[in-house]
């Protein structure tokens, strides 16, 4: 065999296990319906998502100009990058 039918075979082996390790449903589908213009269930609210959301930004901000800041003193002591003092106000 070639190479290429090698690959082919074992490509649809591959394939073969993988959708019949796919789960199945027995009995039907298992679909909870309400009536038409029925109410359903209140969906999953996160009360914290804000105070989450305001924390992870804030932390975020925090070490990324900590890195920041750590990496132009860093340029600056070993003379990679030093900002000149030249005003041009005149």
């Amino acid at each position: 065999m070639t190479s290429k039918t090698v690959f082919q075979n074992a490509f649809k082996t591959f394939l073969d296990f993988a959708i019949n390790s796919l789960p199945s449903t027995q009995g039907g589908l298992n679909i909870t319906a309400t009536a038409p213009g029925g109410v359903g269930q209140r969906p999953f609210t996160n009360k914290a998502g804000v105070l989450k959301l305001i924390f992870v930004s804030a932390s975020s901000l925090y070490i990324g100009g900590l890195i920041a800041h750590k990496g132009a003193s860093y340029l600056e002591e070993n003379e990679i990058f030093v900002p000149t003092d030249e005003d041009d106000d005149d």
